[in-house]
């Protein structure tokens, strides 16, 4: 940290205080050197019926904020 803060013109503490909460467990994949694959995410699959509800539903939300929109003027 002392080359750190050298190099940014800035003292050790401050370098402390405001990096602090970088620990090198939150890159252990960087650091490892090692790749790790993830398999793809499977696509969901939504029945008719439940598309159908959540359409109705976005339907639904459009009207009450263009109601509210045209009430109050602005969003």
């Amino acid at each position: 940290m002392d080359i750190l803060a050298k190099q940014c013109g800035t003292s050790v503490l401050m370098i402390e205080q405001h990096y602090s909460h970088v620990v090198p467990k939150m890159f252990t994949r960087e650091l490892s050197g090692v790749e790790v694959r993830k398999s793809k995410p499977k696509k969901k699959v939504i029945s008719p019926t439940a598309l159908a509800k959540k359409q109705a539903r976005l339907v639904k939300q459009f009207k009450e904020w263009s109601m509210e929109y045209k009430k109050r003027g602005c969003i």
